[in-house]
């Protein structure tokens, strides 16, 4: 049973977002996960047999979180365990010489072998592969090496590394953010574990974003925020908690300074964070608004009233009606509840708004023809643009 993260976090401060390798006090929803990697990393230096382990999963989803935690724990709970040390070499945009070269350089901090790097810059690859070796050797611990990004490789360079972590009395551990290519497949059979990490659910992903804010700051977040940015990664991302932390790293001077929060400005740079929402320019977006029959643009002027003023993320269903019917009286209009629903529909397709996922619904007395299965909604244009837009046609 996972535990309600508002009874086990305590304050840690920016560095809970900001720290790439920063570990939370719970993995929350990958207990099944964590379990399995403790018990066979624990067994594994218990009779001394060395693994290939490899994580699968889209970047943002946890692989490193994971495979940090565990080592953690390892330390934690196993006192007597005290000769643990990780080697942690990302392999982006490295070459092999880069990645050997980043291997004696870490072993040489652990060990301070006072290795002489500039003959080293030098040398050749069966010379680094060779020091290497010797330095593994001489080592009187639990050695494991943790790759990320094993997918920027070429497969025989990495192959040379699972073997070598056999051959060295190495645990290597592994994380690729694809699916292996077909090409590469063959890697597969070298490892002794493989697991592929699942995407989150939203209300999975909402508690986590959760956990890693109350971690964050002192006081109180608006807990409509933290949804609306679950939404906006569901809708135009995969849900994986690192997105939604990359976006909080952009929103903490704000979120820091509470006298002067303004949620449009919030808005504004969450939305930047998705190349998806960028769907039209402002002149395209001009012309589709001035192209709409008075009551609309009237609707819309409503609507972005409606955000400003109340500095909400979110708006009812049944306010989003009542705005509808407020249109209507201000123009002494017909109300209808298919153009109601049609309406709702336009600005669904055309990405003015877009549905929250947190409650979603199978039928409500105003919504006609299964137009929409959402009780709440979300400005996907900002509200401040689209007000700034509505006043250039009422100007003209």
């Amino acid at each position: 049973m996972i535990v309600d993260s508002n009874n086990i976090n305590e304050y840690v401060g920016p560095k809970a977002i900001f720290d790439l390798n920063y570990v939370p006090p719970q993995l929350l929803y990958r207990e099944k996960e964590e379990k399995s990697l403790y018990s066979i990393l624990n067994d594994s230096i218990s009779d001394k047999f060395y693994l290939n382990i490899l994580y699968q999963g889209v970047q943002g989803i946890g692989k490193k979180v994971i495979v940090n935690k565990v080592l953690k724990d390892l330390l934690i709970k196993n006192k007597e365990l005290t000769n643990i040390h990780k080697i942690c070499i990302d392999c982006k945009e490295k070459t092999l010489e880069d990645l050997m070269f980043s291997i004696l350089t870490e072993l040489n901090h652990f060990l301070n072998f006072n290795f002489n790097f500039n003959s080293i810059l030098t040398s050749k690859i069966s010379h680094l592969w060779n020091m290497i070796k010797l330095a593994c050797k001489k080592i009187n611990c639990n050695l494991f090496f943790l790759f990320y990004n094993i997918e920027c490789l070429q497969p025989e360079i990495y192959k040379k590394f699972l073997h070598f972590g056999k051959e060295t009395n190495i645990t290597l551990i592994s994380t690729v953010n694809k699916i292996l290519k077909p090409s590469t497949l063959d890697l597969l059979s070298e490892f002794d574990l493989k697991k592929r990490l699942e995407f989150f659910s939203y209300n999975e992903l909402y508690s986590i974003l959760k956990q890693r804010v109350s971690l964050t700051f002192t006081h109180e977040i608006d807990k409509e925020l933290i949804r609306y940015i679950t939404d906006l990664i569901c809708e135009h991302y995969v849900p994986v908690p690192g997105k939604g932390i990359q976006i909080l790293r952009e929103i903490y001077p704000l979120l820091i300074d509470k006298k002067n929060l303004k949620n449009f400005e919030i808005i504004d740079i969450c939305q930047k964070e998705f190349d998806s929402i960028q769907i039209s320019d402002e002149f395209s977006i001009l012309n589709y608004v001035s192209e709409e029959d008075f009551l609309t643009i009237i609707f819309f002027d409503n609507l972005s009233n409606y955000f400003l003023r109340k500095l909400k993320y979110y708006i009812p269903l049944n306010e989003l009606k009542e705005l509808y019917d407020i249109s209507c009286e201000s123009l002494e209009y017909k109300k209808s509840l298919n153009e109601f629903n049609e309406l709702i529909k336009r600005l669904l397709s055309f990405g003015i708004l877009s549905g929250s996922k947190r409650n979603q619904i199978k039928k409500k007395p105003y919504l006609l023809n299964n137009t929409s299965n959402y009780d709440s909604f979300f400005m996907v244009l900002n509200p401040k643009h689209l007000k700034a837009i509505v006043d250039a046609i009422f100007n003209e």
